[in-house]
């Protein structure tokens, strides 16, 4: 119970550290919003101040020159004269903007006209005007101003303020959701390993139990028991003794199987192979009514690798097979060749698989749940097994499942560049 609770309260926990990383970063970006606005507002004011200037400075040069007034009016005037007058306002204007550190480039015009207002998703238009009414004849006529790379030059001032925040806010949340997904895998891991030791715990009481029976039963006997019932008694030490050994081998050969030790390679004709492990089973099939049909169609079957890993593989799906179904046993073994790999499908018709245990079937002590953990024997430890014998010959295992109405497993094993092949 205590785990239990343990458990949901780190969820809980995880859960409120990941909302208050999403607020720290909402917060950061309505913070970089407000600097945005605020650096603009600074900059719109430095520009209307120069304007200002400018608009002074250019009254007092058009009391004392015709051409000025005319240049600003628009009025007809030679090219010459005009060209003049434009270069003189461009130098004032550029004066005025020097003396509130404004350096970037700008385009200017003088007009009468008015163009609409517009937002912008983060910055204002570009456009800045300066009216000329009071100082010319003429009433209506402004200076419009623009800034082609304002924009550019904000964000470069807002980013070299925030970038670095933004960015170890960023490295903080990526970090979060590494660590979130590390802590589900280790908690699936820790919950498969406690299953597994459940499991393991169970198996090995039944034939330990069992064999204290027997044994008890032989030691109490006074000469009163007839030698069937003594030979019987024994059978069921010996077999539960058996019993305790392959489970003993079973989480030996997966502990091992991580090793990575080199293959000791031979040649395997899986089709030969196959048929020896079907014949292994007769007795199992005889007794559930089932039956196992073989379609050897591929015409390359040899392949390279360990014979022993190999069989084994063939049996653990053939015996899941028989295992995991709520009605007769059949089961399909087919052969093919595929792009230079040997495809080996066993298909059943048990309980199938769901897809969301599809995904965690191959991994180690993981057992899909069937109602009640020990109704089916076994630590979980058999399909992990076999897709590390499957990749360490080089090749894949996939999987195919409906549940309700099976399975289908396809070991794909590298054909044996071998001239036997055939």
């Amino acid at each position: 119970m205590r785990t239990g609770i343990s458990s949901e309260n780190q969820k809980i926990l995880a859960i409120a550290t990941f909302a208050i990383l999403i607020l720290l970063l909402l917060i950061q970006i309505s913070w970089i919003y407000r600097s945005a606005r605020l650096e603009e507002q600074n900059f719109n004011h430095r520009v209307s101040m120069a304007l200002k200037g400018a608009r002074d400075e250019i009254g007092l040069r058009v009391n004392g020159c015709t051409d000025m007034s005319d240049y600003l009016c628009m009025k007809q005037c030679t090219d010459e004269v005009h060209q003049s007058k434009r270069r003189e306002v461009d130098s004032i204007i550029r004066a005025n903007l020097s003396i509130y550190n404004i350096e970037l480039p700008y385009t200017f015009e003088i007009t009468d006209t008015l163009l609409p207002q517009s937002k912008g998703l983060l910055f204002n238009p570009t456009c800045y005007k300066q009216n000329l009414n009071g100082i010319i004849d003429q009433n209506g006529v402004q200076i419009r101003l623009q800034f082609p790379t304002r924009n550019q030059f904000l964000i470069a001032q807002l980013w070299s303020q925030l970038g670095i925040s933004v960015a170890f806010i960023l490295f903080i949340m990526i970090s979060f959701l590494i660590t979130w997904r590390l802590y589900k895998r280790e908690r699936n891991m820790m919950l498969s390993t406690s299953d597994f030791i459940n499991n393991m715990v169970h198996e090995f009481q039944t034939p330990i139990a069992n064999i204290r029976f027997a044994t008890k039963l032989i030691a109490k006997d006074n000469g009163g028991l007839d030698v069937e019932k003594k030979s019987e008694y024994v059978k069921v030490i010996l077999d539960e003794t058996l019993r305790l050994q392959s489970h003993v081998e079973s989480i030996l050969r997966i502990s091992s199987s991580g090793s990575d030790e080199p293959l000791l390679k031979e040649q395997i004709d899986v089709h030969k192979l196959v048929r020896d492990v079907i014949g292994t089973f007769s007795y199992h099939l005889q007794h559930a009514g089932g039956k196992v049909d073989f379609n050897p169609e591929a015409t390359e079957h040899f392949i390279e690798g360990e014979a022993e890993p190999v069989r084994y593989v063939i049996s653990n799906l053939i015996d899941n097979a028989l295992k995991y179904v709520h009605r007769r046993p059949v089961i399909n073994i087919e052969t093919r060749n595929k792009d230079r790999f040997l495809v080996i499908s066993v298909t059943d018709n048990g309980i199938g698989i769901k897809k969301e245990d599809q995904e965690r079937i191959f991994e180690k002590y993981y057992r899909v749940s069937t109602g009640d953990v020990h109704n089916i024997k076994g630590f979980g430890l058999g399909l992990a097994y076999v897709k590390k014998v499957v990749e360490s010959h080089g090749g894949k295992v996939d999987l195919e499942s409906v549940p309700g109405k099976g399975s289908k497993f396809l070991l794909y094993f590298p054909l044996k560049e071998n001239k036997n092949n055939g």
